[in-house]
């Protein structure tokens, strides 16, 4: 490491230290009206958290930094921009515990977001609407209509999938299914990160590749990551996602590797610095890490997968399958304190079929907006495609002896996994 690059990273941390102490927004003091009802007026500021049960919504009330969730029943018809006035009993976020006997920090989770009060069983009037960003606005309209015109071509729950694995939605899953991705070491599959962009990606660059030069297929490449966030809202959660794809796009195609991996670190470190509480959120972790085991893991494990053919860089996609599951297990086994007995083969079954079915399905999407009969047979394929997908993951986790619930998994085991997986990389680059 440079000198440079030491004085970057004390900069950088100087900053993060200086944002964290005097920029994050502080929790207003409302804790005398906790459990009673109380009605607040604002502005929704975010996406619609469509849910099988209900709605989620984020409301900024007027003169305030910090935000409100709202929790409510379908048919407030509440969106982006929206002036609302909404009435409820006010609550503060409580940690609960998973299926998995593990606890879930949902206090810090909703922390990091800005917002610290719930409105529970909220009744939301819609007073005027059009006081969003217009961009954003627009963004959102075209996320819409692209979720709608995919649910046309393909059929539920097949589609709720296919919009889980492209726009990263998890409300459209019952239970059941939510529980049989964790029990097969799957939920980051719809956890919307810088893997899933850049294996569809990697799709659309291996296409153009039939017909255009690799340069050119690049720069579409490009171009594709660009589209996506716009289509899926350009929100924090993708824009961090779009970066770490790139940055793996990029490495895949030149080989470029170690550039590759610094570009990596300076991009987690710019983001830490514009908020230090993202190293908590689990869609930064699953982002960085799994971006990180493309660009080191695959590289070393592609020589364990030389059985399997070149052809259609079903060698490649499989390699790339083995090293983001190593990548990702240590820290899923932290944060859902599930062991997966079944989470290799699951991953091998169906993780070389995702780019397949995510290309598909935002073919679907995007062709629906033309018409939809021109998106059928895309979508057909689609839907077959994410059948299969649905298939391996409730069949392997309905068996009995599918996963091991470890309530307690220490961040001590964790970090000490990763160290042993930064060990085994440097110790094979140096050996090779």
């Amino acid at each position: 490491m440079s000198k440079k690059e030491i004085i970057l990273i004390c900069i950088l941390g100087i900053v993060a230290v200086v944002r964290f102490f005097f920029f994050i927004p502080k929790a207003p003091d409302l804790d005398l009206a906790v459990g009673k009802n109380v009605e607040v007026k604002g502005i929704i500021t975010d996406y619609p958290d469509h849910r099988l049960k209900g709605e989620r919504l984020i409301l900024l009330p007027y003169n305030q930094k910090t935000k409100f969730l709202i929790v409510a029943s379908y048919g407030s018809d509440a969106s982006y921009g929206d002036e609302v006035k909404v009435r409820g009993v006010l609550e503060t976020p409580e940690n609960f515990i998973t299926n998995a006997g593990k606890e879930f920090n949902y206090k810090r989770y909703l922390d990091n977001k800005d917002i610290y009060y719930i409105v529970k069983n909220a009744d939301v009037e819609i007073v005027s609407t059009g006081h969003g960003n217009k961009i954003q606005s627009i963004l959102f309209k075209i996320r819409d209509i692209f979720s709608e015109k995919i649910d046309e071509v393909i059929s539920s729950p097949k589609s709720d999938l296919g919009r889980g694995l492209i726009l990263g939605d998890k409300g459209g899953f019952d239970t059941e299914t939510n529980n049989n991705f964790i029990k097969t070491g799957t939920i980051h599959i719809v956890a919307l990160s810088g893997y899933n962009i850049t294996i569809v990606s990697g799709a659309v660059i291996k296409t153009f590749s039939i017909f255009l030069s690799s340069s050119l297929s690049m720069i579409f490449g490009i171009i594709f990551i660009f589209i996506f966030i716009l289509l899926v809202g350009g929100g924090a959660t993708i824009v961090r996602a779009g970066i770490m794809a790139f940055i793996a796009l990029y490495a895949r195609l030149t080989g470029r590797t170690y550039f590759a991996g610094r570009a990596l670190v300076i991009a987690g470190l710019l983001m830490i610095t514009y908020d230090p509480r993202v190293i908590t959120d689990m869609s930064f972790q699953l982002s960085f890490i799994v971006t990180a085991g493309i660009l080191y893991l695959t590289p070393k494990i592609i020589k364990w997968v030389s059985f399997a053919p070149m052809r259609f860089s079903i060698r490649e996609n499989l390699a790339t399958t083995i090293g983001a599951t190593i990548a990702v297990l240590p820290l899923l086994l932290y944060e859902t304190g599930v062991f997966s007995l079944v989470s290799l083969p699951a991953n091998i079954l169906i993780l070389p079929v995702i780019p397949i079915a995510m290309f598909f399905t935002f073919l679907s999407g995007l062709l629906g907006i033309i018409s939809p009969i021109i998106a059928l047979p895309f979508g057909f394929i689609a839907d077959q495609l994410l059948s299969y997908i649905l298939f391996v993951i409730n069949t392997l986790g309905d068996l009995s002896f599918a996963s091991i619930n470890i309530t307690s998994f220490p961040i001590i085991l964790t970090i000490l996994f990763y160290i042993l997986i930064i060990w085994w990389i440097v110790r094979k680059n140096n050996m090779d």
